[in-house]
């Protein structure tokens, strides 16, 4: 065993996935700004959760802000 095997170890991220809660409360947080500008109908976004305003939001990009309270912990 090599000593990079050895010192080899996964570091979780904090906070690099969320997922709700199982409550029916979920608000829908609509689109990035950006998003808008591209296609403002959001056919094909991706849904991302913030945990501080119990939502969702749409994207079409890697954007990871909340448009709304500005979170980026998920």
């Amino acid at each position: 065993m090599s000593e990079r095997d050895e010192d080899a170890s996964v570091v979780q991220m904090p906070f690099s996935r969320r997922y709700p809660s199982k409550t029916p409360d979920l608000k829908d947080l609509g689109l990035t700004e950006l998003s808008k500008q591209v296609d403002p109908s959001g056919r094909g976004a991706k849904g991302h959760y913030c945990s501080r305003c119990r939502g969702i939001w749409y994207s079409y990009f890697l954007e990871a802000e909340c448009p709304v309270c500005g979170n980026r912990h998920g």
